[in-house]
């Protein structure tokens, strides 16, 4: 019995160790590095390459495999650099203005006038948008496209207070557009709604905190596919757009954090640890009627159009933002 148990481990040991030769010797990163140098100059060995940030998360230094691919000579061009050379929507530093904007303690803020009264930001959520900036630009000064001087709301006053996560709070909606109220209390209920950027990194360059925080995908795949599996691609853009979306259709059943309710939750990490971005799409899409969740309450709001358009691109966008619930240091 000890015996033929030691043959299986065997067997299994030389079949991951071939594996490893055979990725080792199939290169598929290297045609990417080629034409990486071909654009910028080849002052780095072509080869697998990682980034071990300088901090550590749960005492453990989390391992970066996107500049294997991406910038392969970041650690020699910097943070600034290789921001510009990853096109826009990379910030080259987490700065205090990036940071307010999407680090975990944030809320995202009203205009002034919509979030006068509970009864107004009911009236106003469904058009009203975040009123800070877009999104960060390509420009090596990420504060600039980031700081609430540039944010879209009316008065200066409003625009600054956004840096202040509990000045202007999003107000949970039900499925009319109406504030939900707290039974217990008959206050409104307010939707925390987190970021993705650990404390951690704050104040790092993209050479010291890594691609990953922000991107998510698995930094342990071995090949282009696994790594950009789950990927979450304009994790700044999804965050900008997202929030208000998912209040106004999803947190009365799923929990403004997405601990659940009518709904099962949405931030369990097993179920984001198991699950594709395919079968959140069918989810969405097709509701109750896809055999994912047939017969359940979950409406169809793709085939239905229940979803503001385009259709398409807001159901992903939903499927980002579930995503950036998956906490990336225990789940890779």
């Amino acid at each position: 019995m000890l015996g033929r148990a030691f043959l299986l481990v065997s067997v299994a040991f030389l079949a991951l160790l071939a594996f490893a030769f055979y990725q080792d010797l199939s290169r598929p990163w290297a045609p990417i590095q080629e034409k990486y140098a071909a654009q910028h100059g080849q002052d780095f060995p072509i080869q697998v390459q990682q980034l071990f940030p300088k901090v550590q998360v749960n005492g453990q230094f989390v391992v970066e495999r996107c500049i294997t691919c991406h910038v392969p000579d970041i650690q020699k061009v910097g943070p600034q650099e290789a921001a510009k050379r990853l096109g826009p929507n990379h910030p080259a530093v987490i700065s205090d203005a990036i940071f307010a904007k999407y680090g975990q303690e944030t809320l995202m803020c009203r205009p002034a006038k919509a979030a006068a009264s509970p009864s107004a930001s009911a009236s106003a959520s469904a058009s009203a948008k975040p009123s800070a900036s877009a999104a960060p630009s390509s420009s090596a000064a990420p504060a600039t496209a980031a700081s609430p001087a540039a944010s879209a709301s009316p008065a200066a006053a409003t625009a600054a207070s956004c840096s202040d996560p509990k000045a202007q709070p999003f107000y949970v909606l039900d499925a009319n557009g109406k504030v939900v109220n707290d039974p217990s209390t008959n206050k409104p209920v307010v939707a925390q709604l987190t970021g993705f950027i650990p404390k951690a990194y704050k104040g790092l360059g993209i050479d010291e905190s890594g691609c990953i925080i922000c991107h998510n995908g698995n930094r342990q795949a071995t090949d282009q596919a696994g790594a950009h599996h789950n990927l979450v691609p304009s994790p700044f853009g999804v965050y900008d757009k997202a929030p208000q979306l998912y209040e106004n259709n999803c947190a009365q059943c799923h929990g403004a954090t997405g601990e659940g309710g009518k709904g099962p939750p949405l931030n369990d990490q097993n179920r984001l640890g198991f699950f594709n971005d395919d079968y959140y799409y069918r989810c969405i899409y097709l509701g109750n009627q896809g055999e994912d969740h047939l017969h359940t309450i979950m409406p169809a709001w793709g085939v239905n159009k229940l979803l503001p358009q385009p259709i398409n691109d807001n159901v992903n966008l939903l499927v980002h933002w579930i995503r950036m619930w998956q906490q990336y240091t225990s789940l890779p």
